[in-house]
C-alpha cells in the first residue's frame, strides 16, 4: 500500500470517475485503474464497483476510505510541522 494508491481511491471517490480523478491528478486513466486494481488486489477487498457510468463506493470501499483520508490527513499534518519547523530553523540560523 502506497500514499500514492490512498491519493488515487480519495479522488476517484471524490469524481466518481476514473478518468475525470486521472485528469485531476495529471496522470493516465490505466495508472489510477492499475494503482486501485493493485491496492483492492493486496486488501482483498472491492473499494469500487466499474460501471460505464463510472464508479461508485462500495461499502467496504467507504471503510476503507475513511481510513485513507485519516492516513493522508496525518501525511500532509508531519509534512506541514516538519516544514515549518525547518523554516523556522533555517531563520534561526542564517
Amino acid at each position: 500500500m502506497t500514499f500514492q494508491q490512498l491519493s488515487f481511491v480519495v479522488e476517484v471517490a471524490n469524481c466518481e470517475s476514473i478518468n475525470k480523478a486521472a485528469e485531476r491528478l495529471y496522470t493516465s486513466q490505466s495508472n489510477v485503474s492499475n494503482s486501485i486494481k493493485a491496492l483492492e488486489e493486496e486488501l482483498g477487498i472491492q473499494i469500487f464497483l466499474r460501471t460505464k457510468k463510472g464508479v461508485s463506493v462500495t461499502e467496504e470501499g467507504r471503510e476503507c476510505l475513511s481510513y485513507a483520508n485519516e492516513i493522508i490527513d496525518k501525511k500532509i499534518f508531519v509534512e506541514d510541522l516538519y516544514q515549518a519547523e525547518k523554516t523556522v530553523f533555517l531563520r534561526c540560523s542564517g
